[in-house]
Formats: structure tokens, sequence, C-alpha cells
């Protein structure tokens, strides 16, 4: 694997490049809230750098040794699921935690802005999706051939993959129950380019991600229109996330929940997109699928030694009816506010750099996991300092860092603030 280390040079301008984004915060932060980018959404498009996409993937057909093996999935306990749900309903976090995203929005103005007209024009179409009752119903068709044509249109229209999974109220936050147009969620995934994501964190990094965003919602725009076209019902959901896409995308056989808190793809981990379309059609279901993933994980648990914050757990445990990794975000987000917004978790991952192929391959011959202790895929150029973290050092992150004089986060909280009460906390 390529090195992706910096010269002394080039984290000096990476360390410069925080320094300035800081410094010009308050001039171009305020861009970041609803009347300017109203404004920028009205501005005529930039020139869009044309890129090289990966391609559709190929199916992951590497047998996955018995030792790596648990469960197709992710373990769940349906009962306790819906206990959790009928007690109180997962919250849109953009809405639950309003001051916190105020306070972190603005900081990703040098990376946003470039590819925010972009962004706020999917996003509005997105929006206004029409969901009307089509003018004739549609033909009779069979699940399984129309999941198929699905697919091969998808894939002409540039997404990396796809894969029906059932619609299931309880991952659907309660603000935004009532929106779906069937019973069906199209989970939609585009590989984010690799060669950024190596450089990680940076501002390129989370520009090209953002960009990514772009390109999936623009597809996904195009494949909720063909479906309308059919004769079904079809909306384009944001990708800031009305529901959690996550749980779609393991139920649809995509990948597998990491111990960092992602969906790892066998193709290429984390480092890809993912947002949802619900539809009527009567597409057949894709279904759960042991890629051992998890096995992975459990042996690997790089991501736990590498995060700078110490916010990923070496260990899953029940939440809500299911067995998962539970981040600290608390620890999370303030790095990934003031450090080009990390993604160390997703950098040093080896599903990510080098695919599960790859990692179970060298798992078989060797019982290691590719990459591990190698400066190659763990050492990570850190921009709040300038310095290089070779495996087994890691950043020292002072405490306005970890915890800004200014921050605020409930991470207990469950309901979203009164707006009088919001209004008073800023």
């Amino acid at each position: 694997m390529k090195n992706y280390r910096r010269s002394k040079l080039g984290r000096v301008r990476l360390h410069t490049g925080v320094k300035i984004d800081h410094a010009l915060l308050p001039v171009f932060g305020r861009l970041i809230v609803p009347r300017w980018l109203r404004r920028i959404r009205s501005l005529p498009a930039l020139p869009i750098r044309p890129r090289e996409l990966a391609g559709p993937w190929q199916p992951f057909d590497q047998k996955v040794p018995e030792e790596l093996k648990t469960q197709p999935g992710i373990l769940r306990y349906p009962e306790r699921e819906q206990a959790a749900f009928e007690e109180i309903q997962l919250q849109d976090f953009f809405k639950l935690h309003r001051e916190t995203m105020a306070w972190m929005a603005p900081r990703y103005w040098r990376s946003y802005l470039p590819v925010a007209r972009r962004l706020l024009v999917a996003r509005r179409a997105a929006h206004h999706t029409p969901r009307q009752d089509p003018p004739a119903p549609p033909p009779a068709a069979d699940g399984a051939e129309l999941a198929q044509r699905l697919k091969m249109k998808a894939l002409e229209f540039g997404l990396s993959a796809v894969g029906v999974a059932p619609y299931d109220p309880k991952y659907t936050f309660e603000q935004h129950q009532g929106k779906v147009a069937g019973d069906r969620m199209v989970v939609c995934v585009l590989e984010q380019p690799h060669e950024p994501t190596q450089l990680a964190p940076s501002c390129k990094t989370e520009n090209v991600a953002l960009t990514t965003y772009a390109e999936l919602l623009e597809k996904m725009l195009k494949l909720t229109a063909w479906l309308q076209s059919l004769g079904y019902k079809a909306r384009c959901e944001d990708y800031e996330g009305e529901s959690i896409y996550i749980h779609y995308g393991v139920q649809a056989g995509l990948g597998q929940l990491g111990l960092n808190g992602q969906l790892l793809t066998p193709q290429a981990g984390s480092r890809c997109r993912l947002a949802g379309i619900t539809t009527n059609a009567p597409l057949a279901f894709d279904g759960p699928v042991d890629y051992g993933i998890e096995g992975v994980c459990d042996r690997c648990q790089i991501c736990v030694r590498r995060c700078p914050a110490g916010a990923i757990p070496a260990n899953r445990k029940e939440y809500r009816g299911v067995v998962k990794p539970k981040l600290n975000t608390k620890r999370c987000l303030p790095l990934v506010a003031l450090a080009d917004g990390c993604a160390v978790c997703m950098k040093v991952c080896p599903v990510q750099a080098f695919g599960l192929k790859a990692v179970i391959g060298e798992f078989e011959r060797s019982g290691k996991i590719l990459g591990k202790d190698t400066d190659e895929l763990e050492g990570y150029d850190w921009p709040l300092d300038g310095r290089h973290y070779a495996p087994g050092d890691r950043p020292r992150i002072p405490a306005e860092v970890s915890l800004p004089p200014d921050w605020q986060f409930d991470p207990q909280r469950r309901q979203p603030l009164p707006a009088a009460t919001e209004g008073a906390t800023k």
C-alpha cells in the first residue's frame, strides 16, 4: 500500500489550513446559516470538475472462514427493539441537538462552501420530489425481475450498489414519520474516491465526502424518477437522514456494522455514502449477509486504538434491542468539527483501505489483519498540531479541544428542546 504520509512542509500546510479556518470562522462561518445558504443556492453553478468513478461494485464472492462468522447482518432482539420504539421513538440528531449543530456547521466552511450550491440544489430537489398517485396503476410485475431492472438502472446512473430492504418505522426519525412512499426502502450507495480518503483528516477529504453526497443525491433523483415513470410512488430521502440508513444497508445485505459505528461494505468498507428511496414498487427484498466483518473487527481493533478522542468501544453492547458498538459522541463530535472532519476511524480501517477480499485472504494465509501495525495503514497526520502519528502514538487532545468552552451537547437528551428553551441556550 502507498504511504500517504505528508512531507514536513505538507504537514505545515495542513496545520496552517486549520489555523486559517479558525481565524476566518467569524467571517465565512456566518455563511452557513439558512439566510445565506438560500442566496448561495440561487447563484450560477460553478463548473463541476469531472472525476473518474470507481464503477459498479462486483459481487463479493470470497468464502468467509468459519472463525470469522457471527450471524447475518447484526444480532438483534425484535421484541426489545419494538419495546424501545414504543417507549420513545428515534429522534433526528440535527433537530434533537440544534444548538450543537449550530456550533459545528460553521466550522466546516472551507470544505462545505465549494460544494454548497450543488448540495443545496440536490437537497431541495429531494425535498420536493413528487409523491402523488400515478395517473394509471402500474402493470403487474415480478418482484425479482423488477428488482434486477432497478439495480441495472442504478448502475447505469452511476451508483456503486443498491439493495432493497423492508421499510421499518422503528428506524425513521419521529420528525419524519408519515413521509414514506411505500413499504420498500431502496438503499443507494456511492463509493468515495480512494486516494483523498487516505489523506484524512484533511479539508480535502471532507470536501470529497460532501461532493460524494451531492453526486449520490443527483443519481438517486434519477432513480426515483425512473420508478415514478413506471407508475409507482417513490420518494428520495435527504442524505442528512430521515432514517437510519446503516440499518437498511445491513438489512439489504450491503455490509455489516463495524466497531467504528459505520456500515462496512465488502468492497470499500465505510468509504462510501448512502441514503434511501422509499417506494411502493413490489421489489423483491435482499437480506442480511454474514461477510465475517464483525469477526474481522474483533481481531483488528485498529480504529479503537487509533481514535484521537478514544471514542470507539472495544466491545459491543445491546442498545434498543440491537447488539452494536455505542460510540462516545460527546468525545467524538468536537474533534470532528475542529479537525477537518477527523475520519481517522475510516482512514485506518483495513477493509476501507484494501477491501474485505484482501483482508480475508491475508487472514487465511497468516492469521493476521492486513496492514495492522504498519504506518501505511495506521499512521496519520494530525491537522491540529501538524505532527505525524505512527502506530502506538496518538495526539494528546487539550481540554479546550475535547470540551470547548462554547460547546453545548447533552448526550442524554431524548426529546428536542422547546423553541423558547433552545433559544435561551444559545
